[in-house]
């Protein structure tokens, strides 16, 4: 079945675009990348989301919130305070207003903890 859902579901070229520009802008601002293993990750789970129902932005906010966005516990907390709303405002342009909602929730969890 995973086989299939890879076949079948695969994340899409929009989707890869949407994970490097984002990738960039977190290197840019935070020094922290996805790395190999993460876009693997991404690339397995996503197939195996949408075949259980679910969309691909869906999957996207479901494990870059989880796998990516948790990075930035390490970073100071007043400048992930400063710079929440900025990252909020790319995850909003990257992916679509209101797209994100898992990500944007850590985001503000983060903030809230400087």
């Amino acid at each position: 079945m995973v086989n299939r859902a890879k076949k079948d579901y695969a994340l899409t070229r929009r989707g890869r675009a949407h994970i490097k520009e984002f990738d960039k802008f977190i290197q840019q601002t935070f020094s922290i990348t996805f790395g190999n293993r993460i876009r693997r990750q991404i690339e397995m789970y996503v197939p195996i989301y949408i075949a259980c129902g679910g969309t691909e932005n869906e999957a996207l906010d479901d494990i870059l919130a989880k796998k990516v966005l948790r990075k930035l516990e390490s970073q100071n907390p007043v400048y992930m305070k400063s710079k929440a709303e900025e990252l909020i405002a790319k995850l909003n342009e990257v992916f679509g207003m209101g797209e994100m909602p898992q990500c944007e929730g850590v985001i503000r969890k983060l903030a809230n903890n400087a």
